[in-house]
């Protein structure tokens, strides 16, 4: 299986449409930090709370977007594809993401 560290573009499937955006990761152990860069406003948010677990990882963002400051907590898998799955829940919702390699 691949790892988490490096760039990844990210896909958001929400229900006003795709939300694009540019993570970077850092693995050290089970501890999972990084920025994620939001591909239309350019806006950065730092990874807080970041958790891997083999496969499996967690983290939260507090980004701004057209709505407001939103805090999303993201939880997700590492595939054998080298490809990100998982979902993404913010208070407007629970919404499924994908990433591949930037």
């Amino acid at each position: 299986m691949g790892t988490l560290n490096g760039k990844w573009n990210m896909t958001v499937k929400t229900y006003m449409g795709d939300i694009r955006s540019v993570v970077e990761f850092a693995v050290d152990g089970n501890c999972l930090t990084g920025i994620v860069t939001d591909a239309a406003s350019g806006n950065k948010a730092t990874v807080d709370n970041g958790k891997v677990d083999g496969d499996s990882f967690s983290y939260s963002i507090t980004i701004l977007t057209p709505v407001g400051e939103l805090t999303n907590n993201l939880s997700g898998a590492l595939n054998a594809n080298d490809t990100l799955t998982g979902k993404s829940a913010n208070p407007m919702g629970e919404f499924e993401f994908e990433a591949t390699r930037a």
